[in-house]
């Protein structure tokens, strides 16, 4: 088992390559999906530790799948941070209102992310 569970939710296969490869390459366990409704699923089944979502999606967006998560009581305290190209200092702001722990701008810094990500698995497993 790696060092924590992390959901891509995210419809661009190359922003999911990339961040299942940074993330595979420092021992976390990766699950993906392809949209929001894809991406419930599999946060009802895969149990992570962290969800990393794309705010615009076809079928059900960032916005709408934040919603569906913390209105449930058994996955409303995973953390889940926005990756989005909506990288305005209003959208920062409106998307953390949303529910979302934390925002990761496109294009992706995968040090930014690889920091961010280690940061608060570290904090979750010492509690």
């Amino acid at each position: 088992m790696g060092k924590g569970r992390i959901l891509i939710i995210d419809d661009e296969p190359d922003i999911v390559e990339t961040l299942t490869f940074m993330l595979e390459a420092r021992n976390y366990d990766v699950i993906t999906a392809f949209d929001g409704q894809e991406g419930l699923v599999k946060v009802k089944t895969e149990n992570p530790d962290l969800a990393l979502l794309d705010i615009m999606m076809p079928v059900m967006d960032g916005f709408q799948t934040i919603k569906q998560i913390k209105a449930n009581k058994k996955w409303s305290d995973i953390p889940v941070f926005a990756v989005t190209a909506k990288a305005m200092k209003n959208d920062k702001d409106i998307v953390l209102k949303q529910g979302f722990s934390d925002y990761i701008p496109k294009p992706v810094n995968t040090a930014i992310v690889s920091f961010k990500i280690h940061k608060l698995i570290s904090q979750l497993k010492a509690n």
